[in-house]
């Protein structure tokens, strides 16, 4: 081989390093061949079993949303044997001294459906649930038929008791009750759309019809007890009937000594339906 080709091969040689070399370093400075970052995903923290949910980081209500979605829930499905009982308070609040001061000696918790329209008129009887740890969940701002609304309507009536209980201090927990237990079939949608699972109930106590029928505190207290089962979500009110009676206030000391002596456990709806997760 002359010296004039082996000069040139060498030339030809150099300039293929040399363009190769700045390729890569041209590449490397704008990123093509950065390092490919690896997301490290950080378990969850550990959650204390002594805190309720409702202080709660969103992703456990977004699990129970997710689970409950579509359904107007009449009943945690599980075996083990929990109650929650509901309270709804909308017209009057003659029950809830006697209540809260029946829960509480009790160490009971328990999950409060209110109206807007309740939260601005009982601020005293609103702060008592407060104080007591008890949870609130939304019951719509003035308690009308869902089943006469227009879809604005129905979301103004849910949005209006949120505006309401933020006035008042109040951290609703994501949970709705359709007034009279009516709805339409988009309505559930609706809620779910707005962050609320629909909550029903599994017993309906009845001591909102006061003394019909000859009836006293012990038929609401009977019905309630025969009728319980893991899971069950209890429909009482705070307020008295249009007789004056105030049956489910009365009634409720027994409820709570003759279940747990059937070895229920009382809880919010919250703890309910985050055990019913597990």
């Amino acid at each position: 081989m002359s010296r004039d080709k082996l000069f040139y091969i060498i030339v030809i040689i150099v300039l293929i390093v040399t363009g190769v070399i700045f390729r890569f370093s041209f590449l490397s400075d704008n990123g093509a061949f950065a390092p490919r970052q690896i997301e490290q995903k950080q378990p969850p923290p550990a959650i204390p079993s002594d805190v309720s949910i409702v202080s709660l980081p969103a992703r456990d209500y977004l699990k129970i949303l997710e689970k409950y979605k579509g359904m107007d829930v009449e009943r945690a499905i599980m075996d083990k044997k929990l109650i929650t009982l509901t309270f709804d308070g909308g017209g009057n609040a003659d029950g809830i001294e006697k209540i809260l001061e029946t829960l509480s000696e009790n160490s009971i918790r328990s999950t409060f459906f209110l109206t807007g329209i309740f939260v601005e008129k009982f601020p005293d009887a609103v702060g008592g649930i407060k104080k007591t740890n008890n949870e609130i969940a939304n019951h719509t701002y003035s308690h009308k038929n869902f089943i006469q609304l227009s879809q604005e309507e129905t979301v103004q009536e849910i949005n209006q008791m949120k505006t309401a209980a933020e006035k008042t201090g109040i951290a609703l927990a994501p949970f709705s009750r359709f007034p009279y237990g009516a709805y339409k079939k988009e309505d559930i949608a609706l809620v779910n759309s707005l962050g609320y699972v629909s909550v029903r109930w599994t017993i309906d106590s009845l001591g909102w019809q006061g003394r019909r029928d000859g009836r006293e505190a012990k038929f609401v207290g009977d019905r309630v007890v025969e009728k319980s089962v893991p899971g069950t979500i209890v429909l009482m009110h705070l307020g008295s009937a249009s007789d004056g009676s105030t049956f489910d206030a009365d009634a409720l000391p027994g409820i709570i000594n003759t279940l747990e002596e059937k070895g229920y456990q009382f809880v919010t709806l919250s703890e309910l339906f985050t055990k019913s997760l597990q």
